[in-house]
């Protein structure tokens, strides 16, 4: 079951990310065509600031400037290297003109962009002979918005002859066949272009990320509710076979009990015979307990016991008897360290600690069993050491898992389910206790319990 709630959960996994990649991939197309669109509508917007009578004399007037500093130059009143400066100081006032133009003709609903021309090259032809005035990239006119990325909207090309007149020149003599060739180019940008752009997208991301939600939502729901059926599966099931390894102890003792007074009664002292229907009563007594729990509904104890009992020896007396009578072999010895012992822990719970922890040092094989008490730091502390076959230190960590259960040596005869260490760490912790094993191959196992005071 577990395995198969692992494959859907990975399923699941699988799924929501196929579905974000396949989502993720439309989201991109939508992207890429919304920025076309964007794209077309500032266009559309440019055509329109463009074409009127004021945007061509704005443009012209860098034009005529251009003009004029290529006629001095062929006047040689100044030199080639002054081209950049010239154009640069008369950029300011293009540029403010540019913008009051381009703001009046802004219309509800456009863009704030940022519009600039550059000089890309200006070349002068003479006498057939080609000469470069400039080369590169030299802003001239704009709305003085500069964006990081700006995107080429149009170029242009301005070739025409120079008209020279000859009474002009103060040095050289000038020669009739000059011209020359401008080439420039215009670029807008727009601030946070892709901001702009998923802004226009606004509704499809809110509805696609609501949706994937909704789809993970779902998958949780559904894996929360079948993980929760299996939790409640388990306990049913973990309910019943606790029960179950509970009723064997109290069954066995009474068979055997019964079957004593059935065979031995005739010879069978009144000593003998008490004890054996104490040993019977006190056995009905923890039948009867189980079913009570049993009705309850609940194996572990829901509310623990909050009153501090007095334990000793002379108490869990009686639990040693029961047991040595399914057990005769076994020797079981107990000592307390304090005269008074206390803990808070209840009688039924310390009996089914004790007898789990000593039916599984039998099952691996102890003949000789110590029980010490003591009270150490605020603290009830029990320990239970055997003379069985140990437990290998690989193998100490797995023992109080459900089911776990050690498949090898000299087990005896007595079989369980590998849930009696289980059920006694889940009791001990229950009371905010601890419980840890300390043994090697072949020397015995030492089960130390600590419960707080």
């Amino acid at each position: 079951m577990k395995r198969k709630i692992m494959l859907l959960i990975a399923s699941c996994i699988f799924t929501v990310a196929a579905l974000a990649t396949i989502q993720g991939y439309f989201i991109y197309n939508t992207y890429k065509l919304t920025e076309k669109e964007v794209s077309a509508k500032i266009k559309k917007q440019l055509v329109d600031m463009e074409d009127t009578d004021e945007w061509y004399d704005l443009n012209n007037a860098w034009m005529r400037l251009t003009g004029q500093f290529i006629k001095d130059y062929a006047y040689k009143r100044v030199k080639k290297d002054e081209f950049v400066a010239f154009m640069t100081k008369k950029s300011d006032s293009l540029s403010s003109l540019m913008s009051d133009y381009m703001a009046k003709k802004k219309k509800p609903g456009d863009y704030d962009i940022g519009y600039s021309v550059y000089i890309n090259s200006a070349t002068i032809l003479e006498n057939k002979k080609m000469e470069n005035l400039y080369k590169g990239k030299l802003f001239v006119s704009g709305n003085r918005i500069r964006n990081k990325d700006e995107i080429s909207a149009s170029t242009g090309r301005w070739e025409s002859d120079l008209e020279l007149n000859v009474e002009d020149s103060l040095l050289d003599p000038i020669k009739k066949d000059l011209k020359f060739l401008i080439k420039s180019e215009t670029y807008y940008s727009v601030a946070n272009w892709q901001m702009t752009v998923i802004s226009q997208m606004a509704g499809l991301l809110i509805f696609s990320v609501l949706l994937m939600a909704f789809v993970v939502y779902l998958y949780y729901l559904s894996l929360k509710n079948l993980i929760s059926q299996k939790r409640i599966a388990d306990i049913k099931t973990d309910f019943v076979n606790n029960i179950t390894h509970e009723f064997q102890t109290p069954l066995a003792t009474m068979d055997i009990a019964i079957k004593t007074l059935q065979r031995k009664e005739k010879d069978m002292t009144e000593e003998h015979y008490r004890h054996t229907l104490s040993l019977l009563e006190r056995q009905n007594e923890r039948l009867q307990k189980l079913f009570r729990q049993v009705t309850d509904a609940s194996l572990l104890p829901s509310t623990r016991s909050e009153n501090v009992k007095e334990i000793s020896c002379s108490e869990i007396r009686d639990i040693i008897d029961d047991f040595k009578l399914s057990h005769p072999d076994t020797v079981i010895n107990c000592h307390q360290e304090q005269k008074s012992l206390h803990a808070k822990i209840d009688p039924f719970h310390l009996n089914t600690i004790i007898v789990n922890l000593l039916e599984n040092a039998v099952k691996y094989g102890a003949t000789k069993i110590d029980i010490e008490m003591k009270s150490q730091k605020n603290s009830f502390v029990m320990s239970i050491q055997d003379n069985g076959q140990g437990i290998a230190t690989k193998e100490q960590f797995a023992i109080f898992d459900k089911f776990y259960r050690i498949e090898k040596g000299n087990i005896h005869e007595t079989k369980g389910l590998g849930l009696g260490l289980f059920y006694v760490k889940q009791l001990i912790e229950s009371y905010k206790g601890t419980i840890k094993v300390e043994s090697e191959e072949d020397k015995g196992a030492l089960f130390l319990i600590t419960l707080p005071l």
